[in-house]
């Protein structure tokens, strides 16, 4: 139990939600998952909203979500810079306090 208590210190929990309604499977992507699939699935839940929490340390973060693979940028965040495929991801900014 310490040993997670200790790799949580400093990081904020972090919740991140879609909907999308014929999803099969999403994802959360995004740099510091080294933008990997596999590494935040999402869970359904009601409404069809699609959720995950995170822990991350303060800073800025850029992702998008993986939807039946295909990339889908994240609506109710207005946040947004471009990337190096021409195409835009979102930002969010975690604050230390």
């Amino acid at each position: 139990m310490k040993k997670r208590a200790s790799g949580l210190k400093g990081k904020r929990r972090i919740n991140f939600s879609i909907v999308e309604p014929r999803a099969k499977k999403v994802s959360l992507v995004a740099d510091f998952n080294q933008w990997q699939p596999d590494k935040h699935p999402m869970k359904k839940g009601k409404h069809d909203e699609w959720t995950k929490t995170v822990y991350l340390l303060p800073g800025t973060y850029e992702y998008k979500f993986w939807v039946d693979g295909r990339w889908q940028i994240d609506d109710q965040n207005k946040n947004r810079c471009r990337n190096n495929f021409g195409s835009r991801n979102n930002l969010i900014n975690i604050d230390p306090n």
